[in-house]
C-alpha cells in the first residue's frame, strides 16, 4: 500500500515538473516570439538606424556574457529554483521598461536588463528538472523532455504571434506590456508549485564572485578535457552556427518588410504560422535521431540550414520566401533539439547548470558576431549579400560536425 502510495506521489511529481518546464518554455516562446519579429523593426520606427540598434543588441550580448557564471554559481550552489524566480522577474521588469520609455539610452538600459535576466536562466531550468527527474544518465529521456519543451516553447511561438498580429495593428508598443506581464505571472507559479529534489546546494566559504571563478574553472576543465572531445565539436558547430543564423535574421524583416513590402503586423502573425511548422518539427527531432544518430542527424539538418538561407536570400517572390523561411523554421527546430539533448548528456550533473551558462556565453558571443557583422554588412553590402554570405558560413558547420563526431 505504502509503495502505491509513493508510486502516485513519484507521477504526480514528475507530473508537475513537467508542467511547470513546459510552462517556463510557453512564456519564453511568447517573448521570443515578439522579440525576433519585431524587436528591431520596432527600434527602427522610433527612429534608430539599423547600425545603432544591431551594435547595441551585440553590446548587450556581450555584457551578459559577463554575467553568466556568477549566475550560474546561484544555481549550482545555492538554489536553481532561486535563480530561476529572479530571471523572470527582471524579465517582467526589462520589458516593463521597452514598454514606458522612448528615449534611446533608456531602452539601451531595459533590452540590457532583459540579457542579464536570461543568464539566471540558462542552464537553471534544464538543470532543475534534468536533475529533479533523474534523467541525467537516460539519454532517450532527455531528448523526450527537451523536444517536448521545445513543444510548447514553439506553442509560445503561436500563441506571441498572434498577439503581435493584433495588438501592433492597435498599437505596438503594448506588445513589450504582455510579455512583461506574462514573465510576472510566470514567476509567481515558479514561486508557489515549482520543488527542488535531488539538488544539495553546496555550502563553501565564498562570496558569488570566487564561486564563480570555481566554477567557471570546473566547466573550462571538464569541456578541455581529453575525453570530451564530442562536447567541443558540439560546442564549435554551434558556434558557427549561431553566427550564420543571428546575421541571418537581422536581415529577415528588413528583406521582408522594405524589399518585399510586407506589413510590420504581418511579421509576428508569419512567424506564429512558422511555430506550427516547428510543432511539427519537434516530433520529427526524436524519430530522426532514433533512426540516425546525432552525428548523421546534425550534418544533414545543419547543411540544409545552410542550403535554405542562400535560397530564401535569392527568393524573387514574397510567397516563395515565406515558405522557404517557414520550411527553415522547421528544420532549425529540430537542429536545436538534437544538438541541445546532445549537450545535456554530455554535462556533468554536478555542474549542469555552469556548464549550460558556458553553452551560453558560447552562444552570446556568435550571436554577437553575427548580429554585429550582419549590420555592418547590410549597411555596406545590403540585406541580400549579407544574407547569402551568412548561408555559405552555414554550410561549414556539418564539415565539423564530420570531422569530430564519432559515427
Amino acid at each position: 500500500m505504502e509503495f502505491a502510495e509513493g508510486r502516485v506521489y513519484t507521477v504526480k511529481f514528475e507530473k508537475k515538473t513537467k508542467s511547470i518546464l513546459y510552462g517556463m518554455e510557453f512564456t519564453h516562446g511568447i517573448r521570443r516570439a515578439l522579440m525576433s519579429a519585431l524587436a528591431l523593426v520596432y527600434f527602427i520606427s522610433l527612429g534608430f538606424n539599423v547600425v545603432s540598434v544591431t551594435t547595441l543588441f551585440a553590446i548587450s550580448g556581450i555584457i551578459m556574457m559577463f554575467f553568466e557564471f556568477p549566475t550560474g554559481a546561484i544555481a549550482d550552489y545555492d538554489s536553481r529554483k532561486k535563480s530561476i524566480v529572479i530571471s523572470f522577474f527582471l524579465l517582467s521588469l526589462a520589458f516593463f521598461g521597452i514598454f514606458i520609455f522612448n528615449n534611446f539610452w533608456l531602452l539601451a538600459i531595459s533590452w540590457i536588463l532583459g540579457d542579464i535576466a536570461w543568464t539566471f536562466s540558462t542552464g537553471a531550468g534544464s538543470a532543475w528538472s534534468i536533475d529533479a527527474l533523474k534523467y541525467a544518465k537516460e539519454k532517450s529521456k532527455i531528448v523526450s523532455l527537451i523536444s517536448k519543451g521545445y513543444f510548447f516553447e514553439k506553442s509560445g511561438h503561436i500563441v506571441g504571434g498572434l498577439i503581435g498580429l493584433i495588438i501592433v495593428a492597435i498599437n505596438f508598443r503594448f506588445v513589450w506590456l504582455v510579455v512583461s506581464f506574462t514573465n510576472l505571472v510566470m514567476m509567481f507559479i515558479i514561486i508557489f508549485y515549482m520543488e527542488e529534489r535531488n539538488f544539495k546546494p553546496e555550502k563553501v566559504p565564498h562570496n558569488y564572485l570566487k564561486k564563480s571563478l570555481i566554477k567557471a574553472r570546473e566547466s573550462f576543465s571538464y569541456v578541455f578535457h581529453k575525453i570530451n572531445k564530442e562536447l567541443r565539436t558540439l560546442l564549435m558547430g554551434s558556434f558557427v552556427s549561431v553566427i550564420a543564423i543571428s546575421s541571418f535574421f537581422v536581415g529577415v524583416p528588413i528583406f521582408l518588410t522594405q524589399i518585399m513590402g510586407m506589413k510590420p503586423e504581418f511579421l509576428a502573425g508569419m512567424f506564429s504560422i512558422f511555430a506550427v511548422v516547428s510543432l511539427c518539427a519537434t516530433f520529427f527531432a526524436e524519430k530522426m535521431n532514433h533512426k540516425n544518430g546525432i552525428r548523421a542527424s546534425l550534418i544533414i539538418v545543419s547543411l540544409i540550414m545552410g542550403i535554405l538561407i542562400i535560397t530564401f536570400s535569392l527568393s524573387p517572390y514574397l510567397l516563395m520566401a515565406i515558405i522557404i523561411l517557414g520550411i527553415f523554421e522547421g528544420v532549425e527546430t529540430i537542429n536545436d533539439i538534437i544538438e541541445d539533448s546532445a549537450r545535456q548528456h554530455e554535462f556533468s550533473s554536478k555542474i549542469r547548470a555552469s556548464l549550460g551558462s558556458l553553452n551560453s556565453i558560447n552562444w552570446t558571443i556568435s550571436n554577437s558576431i553575427g548580429v554585429f557583422f550582419a549590420g555592418i554588412g547590410i549597411s555596406l553590402l545590403g540585406v541580400v549579400d549579407t544574407m547569402i554570405i551568412s548561408g555559405v558560413l552555414g554550410i561549414f558547420v556539418p564539415i565539423i560536425y564530420l570531422w569530430g563526431l564519432k559515427k
